[in-house]
């Protein structure tokens, strides 16, 4: 493609790429922080006692208990449990909480993405982290659970959002052999938000301090985000070519490249229809990009429920919270390192087909083994090798989708991704509750069907970004592996025609 020809020349990850990227990535920590926020910030003390009386030897919740009108608690650390007394036959309210804060995730990643695919992806980025601040300050200030339940909900919608962006930002104008290590990069920082939580959390025992203390660096980003340059790759697929054309020249320039304007002319300024609005209909108007989207789709909803459902699984072992906690974040890392060293090796589909099916080796192997008490060091080694490879799945799709959708729909096509990863998240509790038998048999199964179904995409390793719908429908031979001929779909060329035909229509 002539852009990524241009971006050779100004340099593919020189120092405004590393720049923009250590100061993206650095976020991803603190997403992590306030994805996973209620895993303190709702947890329930150790001992609760009814009314003012700790020598009570019946738990306050328990059949044979008095009804009670308040509660008094345990003083290792205060959480919106103490704060509301969400206990008992409020308990509920804490996991609602936390479905409503994923809701508003799943309805970020959606309006966001479409929205940067239409205004940028620096403006969303900056809306959404100045939403983030915003609404993470009120929830540390809220004083009813209503009100915090509906600020949660808003910072949610913030935090998928930015996250989308954040990801697509820092790894579309990168080169071909650095976008599978950036973005395994990016996941990595997210596990190390994981650990730093359960530190911060370790010393800080109030709640509200808790969510003040990992909002206040957002708002620092804040004042530094504006340095980030809109994406050039971007602004050309909208038929911006001048002002792609000046943030290249300002790349190479600043890169330490001896270049000129001329050496970073951009020849897709001659398209008509690069200036053209799409959505997320477009994602599956034409059979080639419907069909990767439809397999990436339950790509994503089977890595979001078999990662969350181990997890949930794993943490049931007990244990200190804190440091269970900083270990959940620990054990993915060997993922993220094989990952770092193999996705430029094998490719994204190769690691992507061993990842997904040692977990669906592990899952099903777990059936078969039986919970006793000297087989429980075989099921904790079979469980932690399984999320191993989910989690590198997990992290692999994520570059993996953002490279076979074409820029006018990237973030519009990630969202819908992404939105198919809330719903397996959501999935999973339920699948957990079927017991160990039934779980791992469909953790297991998902996990091969989706190994299968990946058979059918293409592999991208050092390929071109495609730019355009017609990138796709048309260039699909080039996608495919070199010793496979793949005739061209006239069909799909038709609907490409119609689509950009009526694409003016469509404007406002």
């Amino acid at each position: 493609m002539e852009f990524d020809k241009v971006l050779k020349t100004v340099g593919e990850f020189g120092r405004v790429q590393k720049s923009n990227f250590l100061l993206l990535a650095s976020m991803n920590g603190f997403m992590a922080m306030h994805m996973l926020a209620l895993a303190f910030v709702g947890k329930e003390p150790q001992h609760v006692f009814c009314g003012d009386n700790p020598r009570a030897t019946v738990h306050p919740c328990s059949p044979k208990a008095r009804p009670c009108s308040h509660y008094t608690y345990s003083n290792e650390f205060t959480s919106i449990v103490t704060e509301w007394d969400l206990v008992c036959g409020n308990a509920y309210k804490v996991g609602l909480v936390q479905s409503i804060f994923m809701f508003g995730v799943l309805t970020g990643v959606m309006l966001f993405g479409m929205m940067a695919d239409k205004y940028g992806r620096r403006k969303i980025s900056l809306l959404g982290l100045i939403l983030m601040s915003m609404f993470g300050m009120l929830s540390a200030l809220t004083q009813s659970y209503v009100q915090f339940a509906v600020t949660r909900f808003l910072l949610g919608m913030a935090t998928g959002g930015v996250i989308l962006c954040s990801f697509v930002l820092a790894t579309e104008n990168l080169g071909t052999a650095y976008r599978g290590p950036a973005g395994t990069i990016l996941q990595a920082i997210f596990c190390i938000g994981i650990m730093l939580f359960a530190v911060l959390a370790y010393f800080i025992r109030s709640w509200r301090v808790l969510l003040f203390t990992t909002t206040l660096p957002l708002i620092g980003y804040l004042s530094i985000n504006w340095l980030v340059p809109e994406s050039p790759r971007w602004l050309a697929s909208q038929g911006r070519v001048s002002e792609a054309e000046d943030i290249l020249y300002y790349i190479g320039h600043t890169n330490g490249k001896n270049i000129t304007k001329a050496m970073v002319k951009l020849k897709i300024s001659s398209n008509p229809t690069s200036a053209k609005q799409y959505g997320i209909l477009d994602c599956f108007r034409t059979p080639v990009i419907r069909s990767r989207m439809i397999i990436m789709i339950f790509t994503w909803f089977t890595c979001s429920m078999v990662y969350y459902g181990l997890t949930m699984n794993a943490s049931n072992q007990g244990g200190n919270m804190y440091t269970s906690f900083a270990l959940s974040g620990v054990a993915e890392l060997p993922a993220y390192a094989v990952c770092f060293l193999l996705l430029n090796k094998f490719g994204r589909r190769k690691l992507l087909l061993m990842s997904t099916f040692t977990a669906g080796i592990t899952c099903l192997s777990l059936v078969t083994v039986p919970a006793h008490p000297e087989t429980e060091n075989l099921r904790i080694s079979l469980a932690f090798v399984g999320k191993m490879g989910i989690a590198a799945a997990f992290n692999i799709v994520y570059i993996f989708a953002s490279e076979l959708l074409p820029t006018v729909v990237r973030n519009s096509g990630m969202g819908v991704c992404s939105v198919a990863a809330r719903f397996g998240g959501v999935v999973a509790p339920s699948v957990i509750m079927m017991g160990d038998l039934l779980a791992f048999l469909v953790f297991g199964a998902a996990a091969f069907i989706s190994g299968v179904l990946d058979l059918w995409l293409p592999e991208t390793l050092d390929k071109a970004l495609p730019e355009s719908i017609r990138d796709v429908e048309d260039g699909d031979v080039r996608w495919r592996d070199e010793d496979t001929v793949v005739v061209k779909d006239a069909k799909s060329m038709e609907m490409v025609e119609k689509i950009e035909m009526f694409k003016k229509d469509e404007m406002v």
